[in-house]
């Protein structure tokens, strides 16, 4: 397109420059059984493999059919994601109580025109109220800002192309949506927390309210000086992603096995140097341990965590070995357990008057021999 020239005995006034706008990078904590959907695939037929790939491991108990339908239906979901401008999510799958119970954390990045956060959140909650009167609106103060938080109800049809069992299926779920201006940016982000699984209600949002406390973000300057900051200290190492992976994956079935309702708290991985190795001499990393907790947990369920971890793990070929009167116990991939679990090993303790659950699980040695087809290698 071309625009006429101004007469040249005419002043023209140069337009405004355009409002400044801060470069965010933005970043959460999520539990590792929270499995991230591949919304952020390069292309239509990675995405579909990777989320195949999920969804095999998820449900490796169930037919190739039901899991091809389970595809599909996310499949036709993460397209709707992709026109919301979603930045990330993932699927909560967890059992309860011997039940299935699950939900998705869905955050959204959109634009906006105000320079003001606080009117930008009146004027949200407004819109919001014109749509969904019946439902509940609260100001938060979150570490990372004020936000909007909206609870309320939705949902939607699995047609019966989709559905697991072949049939149109209407779901009814509870939701939160909690809007986050960036500051300076112009942009809001929209966390979603959506759940079928109403007597697990309060089971979800407890973590969902623990994921929300670790959004943090920092300009792009802030992110260089960090790192001008820590190329002056000593260096340390990162664990790879596939050693954090395994670590993950260990964690999530340590978790299924406690079974246990509560906060969730920790989270780091961080590189260590097994005891063998330091028994010779060696100071360097040669290994990994992912620390994480579970807190506000009463204390007749925490009795029966170590006794079902145990339980699990002995029936999979593991050891074990229980000390601090049943309230500590030693677990670690024996001779019979799963080759893809050589070298893994985790300790368990119970706090019974601070209700809380405590584990270190520990990858392999990298220096010792690791099983080929490993998993996670």
């Amino acid at each position: 397109m071309s625009y006429p020239s101004a007469p040249a005995e005419e002043a023209v006034a140069a337009p405004p420059p355009a409002p400044k706008r801060t470069r965010l990078n933005i970043g959460w904590v999520m539990p590792p059984f929270v499995r991230e959907l591949p919304v952020d695939a390069p292309d239509y037929e990675t995405g579909a493999e990777q989320l195949y790939t999920l969804v095999t491991d998820l449900m490796s108990d169930r037919s190739d059919e039901d899991r091809f339908r389970f595809a599909l239906a996310l499949g036709s979901q993460m397209d709707l994601m992709l026109e919301a401008n979603v930045i990330y999510a993932g699927l909560c799958l967890i059992e309860v109580e011997g039940r299935p119970s699950g939900s998705t954390v869905i955050v959204s990045q959109i634009e906006h025109e105000s320079d003001d956060d606080e009117e930008l959140l009146r004027t949200t909650q407004q819109a919001l109220e014109r749509t969904h009167p019946d439902d509940d609106y609260q100001r938060v103060e979150l570490p990372c800002g004020p936000a909007l938080s909206r609870i309320g109800a939705s949902g939607f049809i699995i047609s019966a192309q989709w559905s697991p069992t072949g049939q149109e299926v209407a779901v009814q779920q509870s939701q939160i949506q909690v809007y986050i201006p960036l500051p300076g940016a112009r942009e809001m982000l929209i966390f979603a927390l959506d759940s079928p699984s109403s007597e697990d209600w309060d089971l979800h949002s407890e973590l969902f309210a623990e994921i929300l406390k670790t959004i943090d973000w920092g300009t792009d300057q802030e992110v260089e000086d960090y790192r001008a900051m820590r190329q002056s200290a000593p260096a340390t190492v990162e664990p790879a992603d596939g050693v954090k992976q395994g670590l993950y994956w260990h964690s999530s079935r340590l978790m299924d096995a406690v079974a246990l309702h509560g906060s969730m708290g920790g989270g780091q991985v961080t590189s260590v140097t097994c005891a063998e190795c330091w028994g010779k001499g060696l100071r360097s990393a040669c290994s990994a341990r992912h620390d994480w907790y579970i807190g506000s947990v009463r204390s007749g369920d925490l009795t029966h965590a170590l006794p079902r971890a145990v339980a699990s793990f002995a029936s999979r070929g593991w050891q074990t070995e229980t000390e601090n009167a049943g309230n500590h116990v030693r677990v670690w991939a024996g001779g019979e357990a799963p080759e893809q679990s050589a070298g893994y090993a985790f300790t368990a303790s119970v706090d019974l008057g601070a209700g809380r659950f405590t584990a270190e699980v520990t990858a392999p040695c990298t220096r010792a021999a690791a099983a080929t087809d490993s998993l996670f290698g």
